[in-house]
């Protein structure tokens, strides 16, 4: 190997492999990725990083090792060189060079190579400006290689520089839908305002890898669904991700790519007519592709009508990643049917300060059908039972409930809360209960002094850093509407708003974190006359 070679690859050896043409220091344009969908007469996943070159480019080993074999196909276009770890008979690793022009091979089955030496050079392909070195990962056993072996892992992911900063982008999977929605392993589409049973869900994506032109698809592509309140139904779980073996075939290629008339996933050399539709439902959650996982689905009969979130989160080899969201109603139970329930108790807090007044309240949601009329009744331990009405209360939608002050006179300690529906015929009793706790403490800082202050004061957050409750204090010296919201640090308001018109003196206020994640927010308190910011850390 040159003394130039050597100097050009030194810095990418240091964090990684090279690539494998000139300049080795710098990243080249990606014609087909690793697991992209082919079909020139019938579908597999490629098996490959079509690195883009010119023609007569020269193919440079990225990787010291020995020739296990040289492919020749008989004609310039269909030849390749293997250059393996070992130069025994035992099972090993190798990356095979591919698309070399067969009169230009320089070297033999059993030659020893070095990092930058050149195998040969690069084919004219016959479609033009598609000329490249379909590249790829290969392991097998044997002296010489007398085939290919298996395609067992994705080069882009070992090379470096990998500087590519074109981000995936979502596409309109369905007529008006972000995503579509079918029944699993089939072709029969539902709206996404009206979907049941066990489903697929299917999302759209272009990108690029240096390119302006060619379309290959995402590296890793994850979902999740949530209800509408932030609780996840679905936790994040890897769709898949293009990292590992690839077999080829018909079988393979339909477990991550949608291909029917609605979804007609298509990758060939008309880079216009590229279109990747991925079924993010069907995995197991590792990163091998088996006939298997389309088994998998969403199986919404496990979960209550009503509407969620489903996200669809898509990743390159980059690192660049993107994330896109669509809501959907779930409607496996047609007909009248009558469910509310309550989903949260806003307050009391976790901690109030003993003889604080506090103004309970819950946030309650109809599962059902129709609009319902009903209770709500809310307990502290034995020291506050009342209720109140709800009227007309619309499907699909929450609301949230206000209970008559509760002064916390009572012993220090624990006590348990609970709030609950009464709606006679409730078909679905589970969720109609929702139950937490709250601890009376010595009276703390907030409003100390003269039992009226005057101007409004607030305290601290507590407990902070929290985890799913916190409060805050804060003493109003005359009645009137308080306003919490809460915002992340880029200065976007997250989660729900508390909105509510307070009695004067103090009130300890929940605050409203289901949902949101771990980080540090600003937590804002605007009464009339006065605005105050504290920080929250979520853990």
């Amino acid at each position: 190997m040159k003394t130039t070679a050597l100097t050009l690859v030194l810095a990418a050896l240091a964090c990684g492999l090279p690539w494998p043409h000139p300049p080795m220091d710098s990243a080249h344009h990606i014609g087909n990725g690793w697991g992209s969908y082919q079909n020139y007469g019938s579908p597999y996943l490629h098996n490959g990083q079509d690195i883009m070159t010119t023609p007569l480019c020269p193919a440079l080993a990225i990787k010291a090792g020995y020739v296990k074999a040289i492919f020749l196909g008989g004609s310039p276009m269909y030849n390749g060189v293997t250059v393996a770890d070992s130069a025994g008979a035992a099972f090993c690793s190798g990356f095979m060079y591919y698309h070399i022009d067969n009169r230009t091979i320089v070297v033999q089955v059993g030659d020893t190579i070095a990092v930058g030496d050149t195998l040969g050079l690069i084919a004219e392909w016959s479609v033009a400006g598609f000329h490249h070195n379909h590249f790829s990962m290969n392991r097998r056993a044997g002296v010489t290689w007398p085939d290919y072996g298996a395609f067992y892992h994705n080069p882009l992911t070992e090379m470096m520089p990998d500087d590519d900063s074109i981000t995936p982008n979502f596409l309109d999977a369905y007529t008006g839908q972000r995503f579509a929605v079918c029944r699993n392993n089939s072709s029969s589409y539902q709206s996404k305002d009206s979907i049941y049973g066990d489903v697929d869900l299917i999302c759209r994506l272009d990108e690029r890898i240096n390119h302006r032109l060619w379309k290959v698809n995402v590296h890793r592509l994850s979902y999740s669904v949530r209800d509408t309140f932030g609780s996840l139904v679905v936790p994040l779980r890897r769709a898949f991700q293009f990292s590992e073996s690839i077999a080829g075939g018909v079988t393979q290629s339909r477990v991550p790519y949608k291909q029917d008339a609605t979804c007609p996933t298509a990758c060939n050399y008309d880079s216009l007519a590229r279109k990747f539709y991925y079924i993010v439902t069907n995995t197991d959650g590792d990163t091998l592709i088996e006939a298997t996982d389309t088994i998998a689905g969403w199986n919404t009969t496990l979960v209550s009508d009503g509407a969620y979130w489903v996200t669809v989160v898509a990743e390159d080899e980059h690192g660049n990643a993107v994330a896109d969201s669509m809501l959907v109603k779930v409607r496996n139970r047609p007909g009248t049917r009558h469910d509310v329930g309550v989903v949260s108790i806003a307050s009391p807090p976790a901690q109030v300060d003993s003889g604080s007044t506090v103004a309970p309240a819950c946030t309650v949601y109809n599962f059902g059908t129709v609009a319902e009329t009903y209770t709500v009744r809310l307990r502290i331990g034995g020291l506050y039972d009342t209720v109140a009405q709800v009227s007309s209360h619309a499907p699909g939608i929450k609301v949230g409930i206000s209970f008559p002050d509760w002064v916390a006179a009572c012993p220090l300690g624990t006590y348990p809360v609970a709030a609950f529906t009464l709606l006679a015929g409730d078909q679905t009793p589970a969720n109609d209960t929702a139950r937490d706790s709250v601890t009376v403490v010595p009276l703390t800082a907030v409003a100390q002094g003269p039992a009226m202050p005057a101007r409004l004061e607030v305290g601290a957050v507590v407990p902070n850093p929290a985890r799913q409750r916190a409060s805050i204090a804060c003493a109003l010296p005359q009645a009137g509407r308080v306003r919490v919201a809460l915002f992340d640090a880029a200065g976007r308001e997250r989660g729900e708003r508390f909105d509510r018109r307070l009695a004067a003196g103090r009130n300890d206020l929940a605050l409203p974190l289901r949902g949101l994640s771990a980080g540090v927010y600003l937590v804002r308190v605007h009464a009339p006359g006065l605005t105050a910011t504290r920080k929250l850390v979520i853990e």
